[in-house]
């Protein structure tokens, strides 16, 4: 089972409800604000990634399908021009004739302009470009269409942005193998050129990849599969630049999923903390959150570590799309898909979001607090998706991807704001 082939369980209908959410620079309990609630059609609903943070607190995010011909959307959230008022909403893109079908995360580039990638039929990477007046249309423009087989198909993770205006991917299928690869598309030379895509890397039989890839030092590559490895319950892996223009980029698998006590299927992407550790998430066996820390030499052996083993009970479980966001201190933090205490609205729970504190001396354990738990209601269920912190003031921002109305009702997702 993939990702892709999930869908909100409480189902979806109709709602109202915008709450305000303001920042408030004094120490209080966490509580989670909806910025906005989803209506369905012809705002559309439902949404299954994170948001990204554009200028002025903007958030930009997708929605898998909904809107005028049910292929998705892409909307702005604006904050309110003083406090107390409410979030704004605008529908900035309605996929209903081109561009491509079922939008993923998006992703922030020089001028506001928004890049992401489309995962239906074989998929699309897309940019987005603001307008030049006020009330004016968005322009999107498909960078490049995949055609499948050497040229990859499928991308579902969002797009990781270099330092020279590269955009670096993952595809689910294509490859040599067919089981998913990783890519680049390189800007044009000249203004109005065409992108230039390639295949950096075809991943192994089975890997077949459904989040993107993280850039650390040096260019270095780093992503995770959903299968492979000796006992197919996944990998984390590396890629490194070739040492001269046009030379082969070398992969390397820093560590194998067993499935058991270390988890699998990592869905999500990982994060890059301090000294280059790697932190990310596992979806089997409910759940865990781990590290990988690199050797002390070249060429050894990165070290494993699960800083939490969830229990499906008042922690949550379940990290299918969600990652880990770094924050201040080292802290993570993440959410659950389903657990925690929302179990009228959701069999399962309705989900979590949560933070993991390091420890107060080396070697003792990470310290797990649940921040919020979703009850189904005004709130929203099941967060598919890692939340995104807002550097300037700890905020966390993220989606659900069901809920939004009263409890034992249906409704169609939020996006919501939450200070630790």
């Amino acid at each position: 089972m993939t990702l892709r082939s999930l869908s909100p369980t409480i189902g979806g209908t109709l709602l109202i409800a915008l709450l305000v959410f303001t920042v408030c620079g004094e120490a209080q309990t966490p509580a989670l604000k909806t910025l906005y609630a989803f209506t369905g059609d012809p705002s559309a609903g439902n949404p299954m990634a994170s948001v990204a943070i554009g200028s002025g607190r903007v958030l930009y995010g997708t929605t898998p399908s909904g809107g005028t011909a049910n292929y998705g959307t892409v909307f702005s959230l604006t904050p309110p021009a003083s406090s107390g008022g409410d979030w704004t909403e605008a529908l900035i893109y309605d996929f209903s004739a081109s561009g491509g079908v079922n939008p993923n995360g998006l992703t922030v580039g020089a001028g506001g302009v928004l890049y992401g990638t489309t995962s239906g039929g074989c998929g699309t990477v897309f940019s987005l470009t603001p307008p030049t007046s006020q009330g004016a249309p968005w322009t999107l423009t498909v960078l490049h269409s995949f055609t499948g087989g050497s040229d990859a198909c499928e991308p579902y993770g969002t797009l990781a942005a270099g330092g020279d205006g590269v955009l670096y991917g993952t595809t689910y299928l294509g490859g040599t193998y067919d089981t998913g690869a990783v890519f680049a598309l390189r800007p044009p030379a000249s203004p109005g050129g065409a992108w230039t895509e390639g295949v950096l890397y075809s991943l192994p039989v089975g890997s077949n990849p459904e989040a993107g890839v993280a850039i650390g030092s040096g260019g270095v590559l780093y992503g995770t599969t959903t299968g492979g490895g000796p006992s197919g319950n996944g990998l984390v892996y590396s890629l490194t630049p070739p040492a001269s223009p046009g030379g082969a980029w070398t992969e390397a698998a820093l560590y194998a999923f067993s499935g058991r006590s270390d988890g699998g299927a990592p869905f999500a992407a990982v994060a890059i903390g301090s000294g280059g550790v790697l932190y990310g998430t596992t979806a089997s066996n409910y759940g865990t959150v781990f590290s990988l820390t690199p050797p002390a030499s070249p060429g050894g052996a990165w070290t494993h570590t699960v800083l939490h083993n969830f229990t499906c009970g008042s922690d949550g479980c379940v990290l299918f799309g969600a990652g880990v966001a770094i924050g201040s201190g080292g802290v993570l933090y993440g959410a659950t898909v389903n657990g925690g205490t929302g179990i009228v609205a959701c069999p399962a729970g309705c989900g979590t979001v949560f933070s993991l504190t390091p420890p107060a001396a080396a070697g003792g354990p990470w310290t797990e607090t649940v921040l919020h738990n979703f009850t189904g209601g005004k709130d929203g269920a099941l967060p598919y998706a890692s939340p995104v912190i807002e550097r300037q003031t700890g905020v966390l921002f993220g989606t659900t991807g069901d809920g939004g109305v009263a409890p034992g009702r249906s409704g169609y997702g939020t996006v919501f704001g939450l200070q630790p």
